[in-house]
């Protein structure tokens, strides 16, 4: 693609351009120095500046790469800016200064050596990092382009910033989608999600193994990889999927599972080699381990069955995911997982995988784990019937004391008193029948405030957002595990962006009251504080946080709760709110 070559001490904003770097995608990198020191200018290519479209979706990128929190494997976004220079205007993306090699030139230089990939450890290492770079956030766009690594190893992701607008000009036919990293869905014009990196982080992986670009029939890594086994072709295979329903979740399962095939430079730890087709299925798996663990004998089935099931509990190896509605808990080990079964916190309709191995199946219909989950909703539901009755119970008893007295004063008042004994007994049929009501519908009674957009908190300088929530920089987000989460509660920085009306929002989450309001019950809570998040493409609550926190039975109960709504979508980043609940 046709780019404009900038010549040395080029001012373009608050940076001056030194020397060229990279080729891109979508822009030519440079050496530069700004206000802050050294950094690297990513000039956009002529096409794609051009474009009104594509430029909109560089810019927007740009925005979303500069609010997120420093994280030691992304090169932190610092500005952007549209410069009028002799023979046209220039656009341009400032980020911190990019030291390393990119893994593109290091793929290229092994491949003319005649050295093939860049070895079992550095792929696996470079794998880890990347994931943890985009645990948080989508890419949709990596390539080996993407990622440079330093002399010390450190692995960075670079181009955050451009890959809205890469997405964008592969979709116009501005870039070609010759490179094998690209998701067959971002083609297709699917958003970017965690199954797309997934896709492109598994073909990555495959060049940085075997030397060349993924392609369907090519050379398996383990044909070419010294130690490593056919895992790490099955690894390959399930995380390039061409249906993203078959591939690992997210892409920090998919970490775990390349970690364990290559951290000792491919060598498998495993005996059990799980293919796309025929991935081994849980009961499979519990059944191995009864073999393992309990002695040959004959008995009955139920037998069997309880010996498999204390060999599976014996194991508190922590690789099992569960997913609830569209969100994935975990790991646990399989004792955890049980436990929560018999809380109720676990229903025979959530879906159980093995992160290790990728089988999946229903917990209902899993034979171990299934009768569980139906003796703990049945043991749950009893519980629920018989407390409801003593409940009852006791409020016909105070009803029967209260009626004995007022026919005793009826005897003693003679016709006036048969007025109030008429006048009790229909008032106190009416109350009965409406409390019988209540507890057969079980309805809790709950007040919930109108909600309200929580105030906007300062912003730092230096062209980026800072950390949000309850204040701080990015340095003290990027130490603490939950102030991530906090940054989305910050401001959108976009004034054009649309969010939902509090009142639409107070609408829908009204309707589960009776949830909320049995979260507080269960928890001896008369009352919380929530806030959340609304993402505004799929009306989903992505954050929440009760009382300030977020942890805690109560945090917990009131979470799964938020996260099951489903809000109307709209055109902005996300919707803000929050709104007390008491009972």
């Amino acid at each position: 693609m046709i780019s404009r070559q900038l010549a040395a001490n080029t001012r373009l904003g608050d940076y001056v351009v030194g020397a060229p770097l990279w080729p891109l995608r979508a822009a030519d990198a440079y050496k530069a120095v700004g206000p802050q020191g050294p950094a690297t200018l990513y000039v956009v290519h002529t096409a794609i500046a051009q474009n009104a479209q594509l430029r909109d979706a560089l810019i927007a990128g740009t925005r979303l790469a500069a609010q997120l929190p420093e994280h030691k494997h992304l090169v932190r976004t610092l500005a952007a800016g549209l410069s009028n220079l002799p023979g046209g205007d220039v656009l341009w993306i400032a980020t911190e200064e990019a030291e390393g090699s990119l893994v593109r030139d290091m793929i290229a230089k092994k491949r003319a050596a005649g050295q093939g990939g860049i070895g079992a450890r550095a792929a696996g290492n470079l794998v880890v990092g990347i994931c943890a770079a985009l645990a948080e956030v989508p890419h949709g766009a990596l390539a080996t382009e993407s990622v440079v690594v330093n002399r010390a190893g450190r692995v960075r992701v670079i181009d955050l910033a451009l890959a809205s607008g890469t997405i964008a000009a592969i979709r116009a036919g501005l870039i070609a989608t010759s490179q094998g990293s690209i998701a067959p869905e971002i083609a297709a014009g699917e958003p970017p999600a965690g199954a797309a990196d997934v896709y492109a982080i598994g073909a990555l992986l495959y060049e940085a193994l075997v030397g060349r670009t993924l392609e369907r029939g090519g050379q398996r890594p383990s044909e070419v990889v010294q130690g490593a086994s056919g895992q790490i072709d099955e690894v390959i295979g399930r995380a390039c999927h061409r249906d993203p329903q078959k591939r690992f979740g997210r892409v920090d399962v998919l970490s775990e599972v390349v970690a364990e095939a290559l951290g000792k430079g491919g060598a498998l730890q495993t005996q059990m080699v799980p293919k796309l087709d025929e991935a081994p299925t849980l009961e499979n798996q519990v059944s191995l381990a009864a073999e393992l663990a309990a002695p040959k004998a004959a008995g009955s089935g139920d037998a069997n069955v309880d010996r498999a099931l204390a060999a599976a509990l014996a194991d508190t190896t922590e690789k099992w995911l569960v997913t609830k509605g569209r969100l994935d808990y975990g790991p646990f080990s399989l004792a955890d997982v049980v436990a929560q079964i018999d809380k109720g916190e676990i229903t025979g309709d959530a879906i159980i995988m093995d992160k290790d191995s990728g089988a999946r199946g229903s917990v209902g219909l899993h034979p171990l784990l299934g009768p569980l989950a139906d003796a703990a909703k049945q043991r749950i539901d009893d519980n629920r019937r018989t407390q409801a009755e003593v409940v009852q119970q006791k409020r016909e008893k105070k009803r029967g004391t209260v009626l004995y007295g007022v026919i005793g004063a009826a005897v003693l008042a003679v016709g006036v008193g048969g007025y109030f004994i008429y006048d009790a007994i229909e008032g106190g049929s009416e109350k009965k029948v409406e409390g019988v009501k209540q507890l057969e519908s079980g309805d809790i009674k709950i007040t919930m405030s109108e909600p309200k957009p929580p105030p906007k908190p300062a912003h730092t300088g230096g062209g980026r957002h800072g950390g949000g929530g309850g204040g701080g920089g990015g340095a003290q987000a990027a130490n603490n595990g939950n102030q991530n989460l906090a940054l989305d509660m910050s401001d959108d920085g976009d004034d054009d962006s649309e969010t939902l009306p509090m009142n639409e929002v107070f609408q829908t989450y009204s309707h589960y009251g009776s949830q909320l309001g049995s979260c507080l019950a269960s928890n001896g809570a008369g009352g919380a504080h929530i806030s959340f998040i609304i993402d505004g493409k799929s009306g989903h609550v992505t954050y929440v946080s009760v009382n300030g926190g977020t942890a805690g039975g109560l945090y917990g109960c009131l979470s799964r709760v938020m996260h099951s709504m489903q809000f109307r979508p709209v055109h902005g980043i996300r919707t803000r709110a929050e709104f007390d609940i008491g009972s």
